[in-house]
């Protein structure tokens, strides 16, 4: 089940459906709530772009599916670079994925007392 909604994903993403940003959100929760926290204001659109990052789409892909040129796609990442503090010397697409492991929503606003009474 869980690949056939990673296929339907891809799938969404490739035609620029409305509803791929939704569908990401279910399968991977964290990763939005993590770019929330880190800039409450980011917008759905940019979380799509943000989302199809973190899918490890190439700027080339993301201007195609987009219907975009790769040079906006490029000032994009670097508006959103700005607006979320990615360092220059980061890779984008990496700290995007990144952004699950090092912020996991289990625990991370519960204090060592919290933790263990579950």
């Amino acid at each position: 089940m869980e690949r056939n909604n990673f296929n339907d994903l891809i799938a969404l993403a490739k035609n620029n459906s409305a509803e791929f940003l939704a569908l990401f959100s279910e399968i991977y929760p964290d990763f939005v709530a993590s770019l929330k926290k880190i800039n409450p204001k980011i917008r759905s659109s940019e979380l799509e772009f943000c989302a199809m990052t973190f899918l490890n789409f190439s700027t080339k892909n993301i201007a195609q599916y987009t219907f975009v040129t790769v040079r906006a796609v490029q000032v994009r990442k670097n508006r959103l670079r700005k607006k979320l503090k990615i360092a220059s010397d980061v890779d984008f697409n990496n700290w995007m994925r990144d952004q699950i492991q090092r912020n996991p929503l289990v625990e991370q606003d519960l204090s060592p007392e919290e933790t263990r009474q579950e």
